[in-house]
Formats: structure tokens, sequence, C-alpha cells
């Protein structure tokens, strides 16, 4: 069966997906698994939940892509003398991934970006202190 290509994600279904993966338990669970398909299995049923057909597949790739850009970003904004990029994902997963070591993943002064993200009625994600309204758990 082929896959047919995908449509391009609307920012608010960016938004949804960057809150959902940005919670501490599907952080932790992407940390811990070399075989991750089941992971991005729940966050597919989770956007579903949402109203948003992705497939497991598509979910991954998102990340990859949001990952890569954000290092090449955060890269690029800590060189001397570079003229700074911004990124409208930028704040969303600095708050996610900012804060993490790269080698050995949770281990870090912030123990959770569940604890950084919040939607909006709007489908935003604001960086708040407290955990994901009830509605976006993963639990």
């Amino acid at each position: 069966m082929e896959e047919r290509k995908s449509l391009p994600w609307s920012n608010a279904e960016v938004q949804t997906f960057l809150c959902l993966v940005g919670d501490e338990k599907i952080q932790s669970e992407l940390d811990g698994a070399t075989r991750n398909e089941r992971v991005y299995n729940e966050v597919s049923s989770l956007m579903a939940a949402h109203g948003y057909e992705r497939t497991t597949q598509q979910c991954r790739q998102k990340l990859k892509k949001l990952k890569s850009d954000y290092r090449a970003i955060k890269d690029h904004n800590g060189r001397s003398g570079a003229n700074r990029k911004d990124w409208k994902w930028f704040h969303q997963m600095d708050a996610i991934y900012g804060h993490r070591p790269a080698s050995n993943g949770r281990e870090s002064g912030l123990n959770s970006a569940s604890s950084l993200l919040e939607a909006t009625d709007n489908g935003e994600c604001l960086v708040i202190s407290h955990s994901l309204p009830v509605s976006l758990r993963t639990e």
C-alpha cells in the first residue's frame, strides 16, 4: 500500500504536537526507548483525539525535523558575532529540550518539560510553571 503524501502541518497542529511530545511521560519513554514506534503510535493516537490525523511515521518525522531545526538555530545563535535567528517554535522546543544535557537524557536542573508547557484554548503552547492541562495529559 502506498503512503500518500501528507498535508503540511498547521500551526495549531504543531502546537498541539509539541504540547503532547513535551509531556514528561512521553519524553521519558522516548529517552528510554531504542525502538520507539510504540511511543510515536501513542502520540499519533493523542493527535487523533485532538482532531489531527497523523500517522506514527509522520509524528516521528515531524519531531526529527523540529529537533534538527531547533539544534541548528540554537547552534547558530550560540556563536559569537552571529546575527540571531528567530523561529516560531524555538521557545516551545527550548522548553522541552533546552535544559537537557545532549548526551545523557533527563538528568538536568529541570525535571520535566511538562511543567513548562500548556496548551491554550486556541491551541498555543505557553511556557508556564505547572503541569499540562488534563485534556493533554497522556496518562
